[in-house]
């Protein structure tokens, strides 16, 4: 870890076709993760977030500043961090910059409406998604899910929920919060769903990042397909044995627009 951006990499995060992760800590003490393809480097200590649809994620960060982040590249090169909240901005030569990209200019339905800022405390190496061993461990979850099922709440997942976070192609990526209070992300694309209540991990290919995770950590776990049609589902981890683990979910947010907002428990989803 470093705790400055090179100029070659702000000149690669400098685009909306990538996937950028922010994860936040909500009200119940659990991290929340969002997708923000417009999280990019200001300077080389400096990142901001273009934010263009309304969520619980800003409001997250400017009561908890501690974020955590990560960025992939659409040639699955990826980086992860740390942050934190420092303002926000209505107006700016960020702001019209983000307005001046392709995706948003000619966009008649959204563009952006404010841009967030944070100091970076710290940001990983460039790392390649290692996609053999992706698949090998996906393999490997897929002929073990059966036997972890039933360990969160029945329902939690509803039925399209379910069928997206069995395929093989989803992408999936988790976060917890570290001992110093920081929100960390991790690929964790081997991951599925086992039932509509549970989800089952490896500590492969990541064994060091994923091994960190406590036994009994409050995680949140973020599923995209190729559509980013996206999902977040949040519960407890089990922590690894023989290199296998869960997550009992109990609580699911829907994070894909038009209406982002808690759908599992019932009780949430009314009061959003």
């Amino acid at each position: 870890m470093r705790d400055y951006i090179t100029q070659e990499e702000i000149k690669t995060f400098d685009s909306s076709y990538k996937v950028g992760l922010v994860s936040t800590i909500d009200d119940k003490g659990d991290p929340h993760i969002t997708l923000f393809s417009t999280l990019m480097a200001k300077a080389a200590n400096e990142l901001m977030v273009g934010n263009f649809i309304s969520g619980l994620s800003t409001e997250y960060m400017q009561k908890r500043p501690r974020c955590g982040f990560l960025i992939m590249t659409l040639q699955r090169d990826f980086w992860t961090g740390r942050m934190d909240y420092t303002h926000m901005a209505l107006n700016g030569e960020e702001y019209e910059h983000f307005n001046s990209m392709p995706l948003f200019r000619f966009n008649t339905y959204f563009g952006i409406d404010s841009v967030y800022y944070f100091k970076l405390k710290e940001i990983s190496e460039k790392r390649a998604l290692n996609m053999a061993g992706v698949i090998a461990n996906a393999l490997r979850v897929m002929l073990s899910r059966g036997r972890f099922k039933g360990r969160g709440c029945k329902g939690a997942l509803g039925a399209w929920t379910c069928e997206l976070m069995q395929k093989l192609d989803t992408l999936a990526f988790i976060s917890y919060i570290d001992d110093e209070g920081y929100p960390r992300v991790i690929p964790c694309i081997q991951l599925q769903a086992a039932d509509d209540s549970t989800l089952v991990l490896t500590n492969h290919p990541y064994k060091a990042e994923l091994s960190a995770i406590p036994k009994g950590a409050r995680v949140a776990v973020f599923g995209a397909n190729l559509n980013f049609e996206t999902i977040l589902m949040k519960g407890k981890f089990s922590g690894f044995e023989s290199g296998l683990g869960y997550v009992a979910i109990d609580r699911v947010y829907n994070s894909s627009p038009p209406k982002h907002g808690y759908i599992f428990p019932p009780e949430e989803r009314i009061k959003r």
